[in-house]
């Protein structure tokens, strides 16, 4: 005697009262997925470009670099005659670090003219102001004043 298979359906205990809210449970899978898809995209990384912030101390006597020029990145004075010539402050979101902050700093730096950057603050911060990380350093030029800066501003050297 041939076998016959049985189609086997599964019902869904629903309470009674659901028929009168919602007759026809389909009717829920739209608002739900496009409720999950709003969630999935209101939890998705932002990533906006840093923004670089350069304010001139003084002149540093030299043509600007190109943008990609190579900076060195100290994380003390160093030991020889240096002026400072710009302070460089760049900001960006939490999802953000010193490494993704690092190369737009350095590109400011190459437009001063600089010979390298000092880091003088790296650090995620929440504050009123802020949300997200803070990279804060300035230009160097290595040697004493020149004559010719001295006329243009500050003549500090340390």
């Amino acid at each position: 005697m041939p076998r016959v298979q049985r189609r086997r359906s599964f019902a869904l205990a629903l309470p009674r009262c659901l028929p009168v809210i919602v007759p026809d449970v389909r009717v829920l899978t739209f608002p739900i997925a496009v409720f999950g898809a709003v969630a999935l995209v209101a939890c998705a990384k932002v990533s906006l470009p840093p923004q670089v912030d350069v304010a001139e101390i003084q002149p540093s006597g030299r043509a600007a670099k190109p943008p990609d020029c190579n900076m060195p990145v100290l994380r003390s004075d160093p030991a020889t005659d240096f002026r400072r010539v710009a302070i460089i402050d760049a900001t960006a979101n939490t999802f953000e670090n010193e490494g993704d902050l690092l190369p737009a700093v350095q590109r400011a730096a190459c437009g001063t003219g600089a010979d390298a950057i000092v880091i003088t603050k790296s650090k995620a911060q929440t504050s009123e102001g802020l949300v997200g990380y803070y990279l804060g350093a300035y230009a160097i030029v290595y040697g004493k004043v020149s004559p010719s800066v001295v006329e243009g501003g500050a003549t500090s050297s340390r």
